[in-house]
């Protein structure tokens, strides 16, 4: 089952009608909870998503080196940017991205890759990988954005 966390209650509701089948299939389970308090247990998950909540969150690197404890070996975060302070072009993207992939290193992840989308302004996404337990290659792992 998949576990998502949002301190949104906006981003909740609109994640449940968008996941209406997979929540009712028992693939998806939604919870509301501010990042400090993410806590899974023995429950790991292959995967984390985050759109533009890094720059909000108390002590980013300790959250991040949270969330590499809840993955499963290879498991993937990706850290998602669209600045939008007045002026934001696709120089601010990209210094966000390099922050966000710093933070990512920081916290223990590697095989990083920046995905941008050319909007108004430019989105960059971020992937971290963990080590996987077997070794697999970065080459191996398979990522598709859309």
């Amino acid at each position: 089952m998949g576990d998502w966390h949002n301190h949104s209650e906006v981003m909740i509701h609109q994640a449940r009608s968008r996941n209406r089948a997979a929540i009712r299939a028992g693939r998806v389970h939604l919870i509301h909870t501010p990042v400090e308090n993410l806590s899974l247990g023995d429950q790991p998950f292959d995967a984390a998503l985050a759109v533009n909540t890094v720059g909000m969150w108390p002590d980013p690197i300790t959250r991040l080196r949270e969330l590499a404890r809840l993955l499963r070996p290879g498991g993937c975060i990706a850290l998602v940017s669209q600045p939008r302070c007045p002026g934001a072009t696709a120089a601010t993207s990209a210094a966000a991205a390099e922050k966000l992939a710093d933070l990512l290193t920081e916290a223990g992840f590697e095989d990083l890759r920046t995905e941008m989308l050319y909007l108004d302004p430019p989105v960059a996404c971020v992937l971290g990988y963990l080590a996987a337990a077997d070794d697999t290659e970065p080459a191996a792992r398979s990522t598709t954005l859309s």
